[in-house]
């Protein structure tokens, strides 16, 4: 109930409490400890709103900074061969280990990324690269 108090607990407290404050001085005590419950309640709501209001103040800060690169033409049939390297990191991860972690999410996210076609659609089946040719012999 309170704390991992039973109820017995609780009514053995409240019987003490009763025997040594007596009924005059038990209900000015009841008010007053709810007086300053609540003047905490007061002061953790208004830390907890101040904390939140910063944090999205940073958050707007931030988002000219994350802008989506526009999407790239498509690529040339013989640029389709050759696999995507990752860009290299601005920065040198060490300095910054917010870029580390982010970066190590980045690569995470990337290896795991599936594409799956659109719901209602057919998935295309890539098309075979034709064989190579058989090498000539030596004479």
């Amino acid at each position: 109930m309170l704390g991992g108090l039973s109820m017995t607990e609780v009514i053995i407290i409240l019987a003490l409490a009763l025997l040594l404050l007596g009924p005059d001085q038990l209900p000015s005590l009841a008010r007053s400890l709810g007086k300053g419950l609540r003047e905490l309640r007061k002061a953790t709501d208004d830390i907890k709103g101040q904390f939140e209001s910063e944090i999205a103040r940073i958050d707007l800060d931030q988002q000219p900074q994350k802008m989506i690169a526009p999407v790239p033409d498509a690529p040339k049939p013989d640029e389709a061969a050759k696999p995507a390297e990752p860009p290299a990191p601005a920065t040198n991860p060490a300095d910054d280990p917010g870029a580390a972690r982010a970066a190590a999410r980045r690569a995470a996210a990337e290896s795991q990324l599936k594409l799956v076609a659109p719901e209602g659609t057919v998935a295309r089946q890539p098309e075979p690269l034709p064989p190579a040719p058989p090498p000539e012999p030596k004479a």
